[in-house]
């Protein structure tokens, strides 16, 4: 195996590995997000209303980037 081979064998692997420890994290993220929005529903109305809505983008923004993550892991 030449040096370029294992360069790239090796950044695959850590690529993988960041791409884990990234995949945690926004998983991590979720849950304190979801549990954030749980929180919020106890709140005034229009105080919730706003909270949630910003919960609700800030949601769907980090399950787009745990589904990217693994479209990219896929292919890895």
């Amino acid at each position: 195996m030449g040096d370029g081979e294992k360069r790239k064998e090796v950044s695959l692997h850590e690529f993988g590995w960041m791409a884990e420890s990234q995949l945690a994290e926004l998983r991590n993220m979720r849950v304190l997000l979801e549990e954030a929005w749980v929180l919020a529903r106890n709140l005034a109305y229009h105080r919730r209303a706003r909270l949630e809505a910003v919960l609700g983008r800030t949601l769907d923004e980090v399950n787009r980037q745990i589904e990217e993550l693994r479209r990219e892991e896929g292919r890895g």
